[in-house]
């Protein structure tokens, strides 16, 4: 016999999950426990119904429990109703008994989603793997509705599972953790740009003033001009912009080095005129600054007396007589002492003689025809007594006629070819062209202010602020530039050498320095708007000072009352100085304002010395009128 077990039976079809791993363990598990049993009950079955015909009573004690029992017997009896007791039929009804108990055949469970099908007492369970579900394990588990799955970013189900995924710029660690790709470490991700990883992406980056180009994975600089940050001229530069102001116009870079103001001079230097005085070099072309023509019905001697001064040691005083083959003289300075040129008649002669007299003092200077001599007096002591056949006075048209012309010649340049720039000056009563037959040209001059002369004066030349000198000098490599100053403005340029439309080299003042970032007084020396030597220098004081700048090759110093400046690493275009015109006091209007970091011409008095000789402005190529050669106003702090 056999012992009757009693155990509670669910009568509905079960569900457990397991993976597939957990499964084959189970199946093992199982196999082992059940073996005895599952033999002990097939072999109750064989000797009870199938060897012979048994009761529904009997069917019970072979399975022990009615829900098998009532599922077993009426299929039983429906064998043995198919297959009866026919010998040749015995083995088929044995086979249709004995799989009428197994409720797993055939398998009624999802064969995709079931580990194994398990026969129950009238029922089955269906051992679903992970990611099924259903009493057939015919339903696919959404593993992303929970949790995420626990995945870091995107769940995505599958049939019977599911898998994660990472936003781009990460990346997948394990099924679910998902890690930040470090895209730098590709070198060549953004090229010649800046590589910045950040967290699912990285940037590529470009110093202000670039922009990053993705086709080309470089930077790009950013025209700043097109967008008009300038008031008025603009540079681009590489990663940066730089404005222009017009000095020119008097204009100067703001301090938000974009705007433009008003350059303001830091010294006012004593502009008042002597209305008695005349000014003979404001024409540089030579051109005289009085014509006068004498007519007489009867004969007369010449005869002219004028105080003057002067620093300048050579040029024209004054043009008295007729045409080109009458008498004439010319009175002028060289060598700083006074010359008579002269011609009566057939006869030419060249004197000088007396004092050195462009020392900047006031004489009395008197020419007179007496009898049969040429007198010169200075200071009323002759200096030259010239014995003449003739006279000055030529008879035209029964009237004696005589020009004179002052400061300069008109037709007879070729007889005397000194120009001079000087100051001739006296009071109305003392100066006496022909016994005072000049008063209209004084009324002229008193209204003039141009015409006369400053009123206090100091030798060198005054450069008011507008206009320069131009000079044709032959510099070679080598360069030595040596400046006397006394600035009345703190920016302006000095000295400028000018190559077409580029200023291969100037030395100027400043208010501010491009490469250092600030705002105080400055002399820069720059190739360009390339700096290549600076010093702070507050000149504005009224003081004179010395600036000293050399250029041997690539190297320039530069000094500043004796004290260096800084030099920087930047290259002289040597080449080019020895092509340039030499600008004294500012630069010409068809040089653009981005060539030079200085437009402005120079306010002030100024002394120029280039490779140890001293420029005389007189003998400038060009210079604007305005500028005083040799004659310097002081300063009203000096007054």
């Amino acid at each position: 016999g056999f012992s009757l077990v009693w155990c509670m039976v669910v009568f509905s079809p079960f569900l457990v999950s397991l993976s597939p791993e957990e499964a084959n363990q189970f199946l093992s598990r199982q196999r082992r426990a059940n073996q005895v049993f599952e033999e002990t009950k097939q072999g109750h079955l064989e000797r009870e119904c199938v060897e012979e015909r048994c009761t529904k009573e009997e069917a019970r004690e072979v399975f022990e429990n009615d829900p098998e029992t009532d599922y077993f017997y009426p299929k039983y009896v429906a064998c043995v109703d198919k297959f009866g007791d026919s010998e040749k039929k015995k083995q088929d009804l044995v086979t249709c008994v004995h799989n009428i108990p197994d409720q797993c055949s055939p398998s009624p469970c999802n064969d995709r989603g079931t580990v194994r099908c398990e026969d129950k007492k009238g029922d089955f369970l269906c051992h679903c793997f992970t990611g099924w579900t259903g009493a057939r394990c015919d339903k696919d588990v959404d593993e992303c509705s929970k949790r995420n799955g626990g995945c870091d970013h995107e769940c995505n189900n599958t049939i019977g599972s599911y898998r994660c995924s990472c936003h781009q710029g990460y990346m997948l660690v394990g099924r679910q953790m998902c890690n930040d790709v470090d895209e730098c470490e590709d070198t060549s991700v953004c090229g010649t740009a800046r590589c910045e990883n950040n967290d699912g992406s990285y940037d590529c980056l470009c110093d202000i003033g670039f922009v990053y180009d993705n086709e080309t994975k470089t930077c790009v600089d950013v025209d700043e001009c097109v967008s008009g940050v300038c008031a008025e001229e603009c540079l681009n530069t590489p990663g940066s912009f730089r404005c222009f102001c017009d000095g020119r116009q008097g204009k100067k870079l703001g301090q938000d080095l974009r705007s433009c103001k008003p350059i303001t001079p830091c010294l006012s230097p004593s502009l008042k005129r002597n209305s008695r005085s005349l000014y003979l070099g404001r024409m540089f072309s030579a051109v005289p600054v009085v014509r006068l023509r004498f007519r007489r019905r009867i004969q007369t001697g010449f005869s002219a007396e004028f105080d003057f001064r002067t620093w300048d040691p050579e040029g024209v005083i004054f043009f008295a007589g007729g045409h080109l083959n009458s008498s004439w003289i010319v009175l002028a300075m060289h060598h700083g002492r006074l010359e008579l040129q002269l011609k009566y008649g057939t006869v030419s002669r060249v004197t000088s003689s007396g004092p050195i007299v462009s020392d900047g003092q006031w004489r009395k200077i008197s020419v007179e025809e007496q009898g049969r001599s040429l007198v010169i007096k200075i200071d009323r002591e002759a200096v030259m007594k010239i014995a003449v056949n003739g006279d000055l006075f030529t008879l035209k048209k029964g009237m004696h006629e005589l020009n004179l012309t002052v400061g300069g010649l008109v037709c007879f340049r070729e007889h005397g070819p000194y120009v001079l720039r000087l100051c001739l000056s006296t009071v109305v009563f003392e100066w006496r062209w022909l016994t005072g037959e000049d008063t209209s040209i004084q009324e002229t001059i008193r209204s003039n202010d141009n015409m006369q002369c400053f009123g206090t004066e100091n030798p060198g030349a005054y450069f008011p602020g507008t206009g320069f000198a131009l000079f044709n000098i032959s510099c070679g490599t080598n360069l030595s530039v040596q400046l006397n100053l006394r600035p009345t403005s703190a920016i302006g340029v000095l000295f400028a050498l000018v190559y077409q439309d580029r200023v291969p080299l100037s030395i100027a003042l400043a208010d501010y320095h491009p490469g250092t970032d600030e705002w105080r007084d400055f002399v820069l020396v720059s190739t360009g708007d390339a700096i290549i030597a600076s010093s702070p220098a507050p000149l504005c004081d009224g003081e004179s000072h010395e600036i000293q700048v050399v250029i041997s090759g690539n190297q320039t110093m530069l000094l500043v009352d004796g004290q260096p400046g800084r030099s920087e690493d930047a290259e002289v275009p040597t080449a080019l100085l020895t092509q340039s015109s030499t600008f004294i006091g500012g630069l010409p209007d068809d040089v653009s304002l981005v060539s030079s970091l200085v437009s402005a011409p120079y306010s002030g008095c100024m002394e120029v010395s280039v490779n140890g000789q001293s420029l005389d402005l007189d003998q400038a190529i060009h210079k604007h009128n305005d500028i005083r050669s040799h004659s310097c106003p002081l300063l009203d702090s000096h007054q």
